[in-house]
């Protein structure tokens, strides 16, 4: 069996998804540009804030012709969809994975599912193709290890991942000021728009939660921050992608760079402020600290949606040159 290209895309750390799906359009020929422009999320999810998006909402089929559906099938379900020349990212445990670094199940605790790009299946050898970015690792494992980790928590035979089957010989990529315009629309109206745990809402859960945390005992509030530094950190890496993904369409005049440049600096430098108010904070335990954050956190939530409707009204005008 030919193997596929052996590479990797790792976006962040958290962002595991994300990045077996960057590294699947990778091996396929495809620039994840369009991809990274849609990608500007936010999330408030098992006690972490996150820059994750849902993976239903990657419009794949708009910006690649790409088929994805979640399914629930057995070993021999995703061999037939492997042999159908398909890939696939698996829901797993990375305890159950070998040779996935000890020192990277920080949020396994939190009922955080990974994700792997199962590529194919070696029927003489009984192993699978598989790509895991977070842990850097391109290689094999057996097939009762992937089962082991992609195990269903209440049905030991099933596993859960999400197809990705190639777009069809007819399909015409959207026109790059439509897919500038598209993107950019998405990600303010799911920022602005959405309910509950995302967008900007994921902003106040998780102040909510900061302001909570004074009641903690140490451990569990030391834990959290911990945990959420290095989300954050996950979403300082993700703000900037995006924007350069933008960018890179060279689509803007200088001026409009410039000033988006401006911007993301801002946001980032807001985020990382953040987290060096969340270590102060772990450390001594100041609840004086926490106005500063909670401040901090509200100009974020203010700054990203001028960002993202500055982005969106120039999509706009590309629309009408």
């Amino acid at each position: 069996m030919k193997q596929p290209k052996q590479t990797v895309v790792k976006l962040a750390a958290m962002e595991c998804a994300a990045s077996c799906l960057m590294t699947y359009l990778q091996m396929k020929g495809m620039s994840y540009r369009y991809f990274l422009m849609n990608y500007w999320s936010l999330v408030y999810d098992s006690k972490l804030i996150m820059s994750g998006k849902k993976i239903r909402l990657y419009r794949l089929d708009y910006f690649y012709g790409i088929r994805s559906e979640l399914k629930k099938g057995t070993k021999d379900a995703l061999i037939h969809l492997l042999d159908s020349g398909s890939m696939a990212m698996l829901m797993c445990k990375t305890t159950n994975l070998d040779y996935f670094p000890r020192e990277l199940m920080t949020h396994e605790g939190n009922g955080i599912r990974h994700f792997i790009l199962i590529q194919g299946y070696d029927q003489d050898k009984d192993e699978f193709l598989v790509a895991d970015p977070t842990a850097d690792f391109t290689g094999r494992i057996t097939s009762a290890q992937l089962s082991k980790a992609g195990a269903d928590r209440k049905d030991s035979v099933s596993m859960y991942y999400h197809t990705l089957e190639p777009s069809s010989s007819d399909f015409v990529s959207p026109d790059p000021k439509e897919a500038f315009h598209y993107a950019a629309s998405q990600n303010l109206q799911l920022y602005v728009k959405s309910d509950h745990n995302f967008g900007r809402k994921a902003i106040d859960k998780f102040s909510e939660e900061l302001v909570q945390s004074a009641n903690w005992n140490k451990e569990l509030r030391d834990q959290w921050i911990f945990q959420n530094n290095i989300t954050i950190s996950s979403i300082v890496k993700t703000r900037a992608a995006v924007w350069n993904s933008f960018r890179e369409m060279h689509m803007m005049s200088p001026s409009q760079i410039e000033e988006g440049n401006s911007w993301i600096d801002s946001i980032v430098k807001l985020w990382t402020t953040v987290n060096f108010l969340l270590i102060k904070y772990k450390k001594n335990g100041d609840t004086h600290l926490l106005e500063s954050l909670l401040e901090k956190l509200e100009e974020i939530k203010q700054r990203e949606i001028q960002f993202l409707t500055k982005i969106e009204q120039i999509g706009s005008e590309l629309r009408e040159i």
